[in-house]
């Protein structure tokens, strides 16, 4: 089987595509920028092209069976900036793939990348399972959830296969400590620099997480799934508060992880965890890594890293 998967140089396309090659998969990246020489020993190949762009890549690469869609041009802060941008280049984005797909009656499994938090909003109920309302509380969120859906209505007119995966925080090797989102890492590298932290009110706001290997194996699961369910909440299960990432830091690091205190914000709910019963059941997937292993990996791995 080949695998495509859009988005593979970055930081969840690399855990992904070495979990499908471990499988037997022919993987490919599709990306704007190529991995470094080496990275990413796992593909069979990668293409510098417009993932949108069907033909840019698709015929050079040859006919995928599985489409991984990690795709995305924002994050939460930017897409809420540029909400008109967010939605020409990755809802519009999305539909100009799906429908070249239709043009050339291809018809490859499509896994795409949700949001476990964004999509949902303020929770109603903890843990979220995936029947809980969906009411995005920025653009980013809602961009997400307009995909699905037109993905749901793709499957049920034109017979393209989809899986949707929503996420909560994925965290671990590869991913870079330098932008705006990814806390763990963001916090371990500054904790490793002697920098401080920013922590928005008194800490105790709690958010579930999830290694990315566990990401790679969840990926792998949905492009074998034969059940009737179409959307898994993908997550550790678990919540841990930002008090919790430090403890673990310090614990980790013999030392004391200095602090900047900021205001609360008050869009940021006070708890947000994943129900993922629903994958445990048709997925036959659950998180493997603990939460002390997984920050303590990324440690190791920042403390590797040029």
């Amino acid at each position: 089987m080949r695998c495509a998967i859009l988005g593979g140089a970055g930081f969840l396309g690399r855990h992904i595509g070495r979990a499908m090659a471990a499988n037997g998969m022919e993987v490919w990246s599709i990306d704007r920028m190529l991995p470094a020489p080496g990275a990413a020993p796992w593909l069979a190949g990668e293409l510098q092209a417009d993932c949108f762009d069907l033909a840019s890549w698709w015929d050079n690469m040859g006919e995928a069976d599985v489409v991984v869609h990690l795709a995305s041009s924002t994050v939460p802060a930017t897409a809420s900036e540029d909400p008109v941008g967010d939605a020409q280049t990755n809802l519009v984005g999305t539909l100009r793939l799906v429908q070249a797909l239709r043009l050339r009656q291809a018809r490859p499994r499509l896994l795409f990348a949700s949001s476990g938090g964004a999509v949902y909003g303020r929770p109603s109920y903890v843990p979220l399972n995936e029947d809980h309302p969906t009411m995005p509380m920025g653009a980013y969120g809602a961009t997400k959830l307009a995909i699905e859906h037109h993905l749901r209505i793709e499957e049920a007119q034109f017979g393209l296969p989809c899986r949707i995966l929503r996420l909560s925080n994925p965290y671990g090797e590869w991913q870079q400590p330098h932008g705006v989102q990814g806390v763990i890492a963001v916090f371990a590298h500054r904790a490793l620099q002697g920098l401080p932290v920013d922590v928005w009110g008194d800490g105790s706001v709690v958010r579930d997480f999830v290694y990315a290997t566990d990401v790679g194996r969840a990926f792998l699961a949905a492009s074998q799934h034969q059940g009737e369910a179409r959307i898994f909440n993908i997550g550790g299960g678990t919540g841990h508060s930002v008090n919790d990432i430090i403890r673990t830091l310090e614990g980790l690091l013999g030392k004391t992880v200095e602090k900047r205190v900021h205001p609360a914000r008050p869009f940021d709910p006070p708890v947000n965890v994943l129900d993922i019963r629903l994958a445990q059941e048709e997925l036959h997937w659950k998180p493997e890594m603990s939460f002390e292993e997984g920050v303590a990996m990324t440690v190791h791995w920042l403390r590797t890293t040029p």
